[in-house]
């Protein structure tokens, strides 16, 4: 690659990793502390996965407790806790690995901006153990709640650490939140939208420059992407 190089950013959960493999390792979690201080007569954390993937409910610690006769007051704030301090067992999506590899081949570079709780986020980072720089990792939480995306300061700590390139691309799965800060401020934005995604785009998203998968996103970023000159993406 001839010139100066772009920065190509990447969103972290459902983008780089799967949600929902991340969902499976808290319940697996949760289940195997249940298990252990509540036993009950079937094993928690199959119940917990195999209920999750049929309904999707958010009230499934709640369902496994009325099923153990447990009182929820005293067991869910546990059981809530576990979920989110839980090491997780996570791999790159498929592909993932590849690609990086090939973005940096060709003379470009990575950077990450991630919202989400900061401890929660940085044990996904953690367990990704992705073998490449990525610089800056921004954790929107570092800073609050009240700069996760769309709040522009993690994309403006990524444009302060590359004073030099020639570009920025962000690559994000959720066009509600991703990609009004990174428009505005003249990057070029890709929506990834992975058919295992929790949660699809609307139909506001046809518009964007789009991937299904990580081969499409390395050919799509090689070419001259246009910025999204501050289009405002919302649903």
């Amino acid at each position: 690659m001839s010139g100066a190089p772009r920065v190509i950013c990447f969103d972290l959960d459902d983008t780089l990793v799967s949600e929902a493999d991340y969902v499976e390792s808290g319940l697996r979690a949760v289940g195997t502390l249940l298990d252990r201080e509540l036993p009950g007569p079937e094993p928690g954390a199959r119940w917990l996965v195999e209920r999750w993937r049929q309904t999707r409910a958010r009230d499934l610690f709640q369902q496994l407790l009325a099923r153990r006769g447990a009182e929820e007051a005293r067991w869910l704030p546990r059981l809530v806790a576990a979920y989110r301090a839980h090491l997780p067992t996570l791999a790159p999506r498929p592909g993932a690995v590849e690609a990086l590899g090939a973005i940096l081949a060709r003379g470009d570079r990575l950077a990450l901006v991630s919202d989400g709780w900061l401890d929660v986020q940085r044990r996904k980072w953690e367990a990704l153990a992705l073998p490449f720089p990525f610089a800056p990792v921004v954790f929107t939480d570092e800073r609050g709640r009240g700069f996760w995306k769309p709040h522009p300061w993690g994309f403006e700590q990524v444009m302060a650490a590359h004073p030099d390139a020639a570009g920025f691309v962000y690559v994000g799965d959720n066009p509600a939140k991703d990609f009004e800060a990174p428009a505005a401020l003249g990057w070029a934005t890709v929506l990834l939208a992975h058919e295992q995604n929790l949660y699809s785009p609307s139909s506001d998203a046809v518009a964007l420059p789009s991937a299904r998968n990580f081969a499409e996103l390395v050919a799509l970023t090689a070419a001259p992407l246009i910025p999204a000159a501050a289009r405002c993406i919302r649903t």
